[in-house]
This record gives structure tokens, sequence and C-alpha cells, in this order.
């Protein structure tokens, strides 16, 4: 802070204050609904915290709901969803902007992953193909959803039930992906098909 300059000052004081702001009624949520307060969470902007099951978020989790934040604009608030007796765990380094995860049964994701912007993730359907089962409000399909360390999943993509992203995937923008991802591969599209093998930097050169 030394050699900051009185406007440098002024401006991290203000950051300091906003995010203080956005800390608090998520720690609030977080104490209510008895989840582990995760080390070192950087919140920038609202979040939605909603649902009755499991959430647990590892170190140094970093989530975005500002488009300041992100010149990739963030079009909503980041949204996080466990209904009751469902588990939803997020790694340790994991990044994510705008981004709407719903949680009905289970989605584990791991360690060092990057969600880009309005990113969703979805265990269920919501809603069953039958209209009948609809109207009624019966029989949604629902499945857990993996994604593996060091995933990179693209802005606007979105990712359904019962999927696995396998480690160090690479998932292009705007992509829908319906089936399993490979580990090492590049896959893109509607729906999302493997585009092609990637060969990744050997882990001893890699340090958190």
């Amino acid at each position: 802070m030394g050699n900051m300059s009185l406007k440098q000052r002024v401006i991290a004081g203000l950051n300091s204050v906003a995010v203080l702001r956005w800390q608090v009624p998520a720690r609030l949520v977080f104490a209510l609904q008895g989840w582990a307060w995760p080390k070192q969470l950087k919140i920038l902007g609202p979040i939605v915290l909603r649902g009755h099951g499991t959430l647990v978020l590892g170190t140094r989790v970093k989530i975005v709901s500002l488009s300041r934040y992100n010149p990739a604009g963030v079009n909503h608030p980041t949204v996080l969803t466990v209904l009751k007796g469902a588990r939803m765990t997020i790694g340790d380094r994991v990044g994510m902007s705008g981004a709407a995860i719903f949680c009905a049964t289970g989605i584990k994701i791991g360690n060092d992953v990057q969600i880009g912007a309005n990113v969703s993730i979805f265990d269920t359907d919501f809603h069953a193909l039958d209209y009948v089962d609809r109207r009624l409000d019966r029989h949604t399909p629902t499945a857990p959803v993996h994604i593996g360390d060091d995933v990179w999943i693209g802005a606007n993509s979105i990712v359904l039930k019962g999927v696995t992203i396998g480690e160090r995937a690479v998932i292009a923008a705007g992509s829908v992906v319906t089936s399993n991802i490979p580990a090492n591969t590049l896959a893109g599209g509607v729906p999302s098909k493997v585009i092609r093998s990637l060969s990744p930097t050997t882990q001893e050169h890699v340090e958190p």
C-alpha cells in the first residue's frame, strides 16, 4: 500500500467495501444452511444461493457476477441451487462468471476448473418429456454430472444431466454437452462432439 497513489488507494478501498457487501449476505446464507465457509472465497458481485441440499466449495474459488469484472460480459448473477438431498461439490481454484448451476441429485466439479461467462450446468431436465407427466409434475429425468480437474468450459455453454467431462478437456463456447467427453480433448457444437485430442503440459511443471 505504501507505493500506491491516492487514487489507487481510494479504488482499492472501494473495491474492499464492495466485496464485503457481497460476502456478508453469502456468509449469512452459508451459516443458516450449515454450509462451511470456504477459505479465500472471492465474490465479485451479488450471487444467488438456493436450496436445502449440501454445498461444498473448495479453497480460492472465484465467483463473478458483474460484467465489469469479466470482459466477456455477464448476463445475470451467478446462481447456485442445490435441492434437498442433493450434493454439489466445487473444487479448489475454480472460477465462474454468471454461471447457473442447478443440482437436483449430484454435481461434482474438480479442481482448477474454469467455467466461462453465462455457462449453465444442470443435472435434471426440470420437466418430463411426456405432457401428462409435465402436467402432474412427475417423472422428471435426473442424473449426476461430473466435471474433471483442469476442464475449461467456454462461455454460454450448457452441460446437461448425466454428463462426465474428463480431466483437462476443453468445451468450445456455445456448446451443448449432452454426452460424455473424454479427457484431453477439445469438444464443441450442438450437440457437443470431440473435435480433436489435446496434448497436456507435463504436470510436474504446473504449480497451483
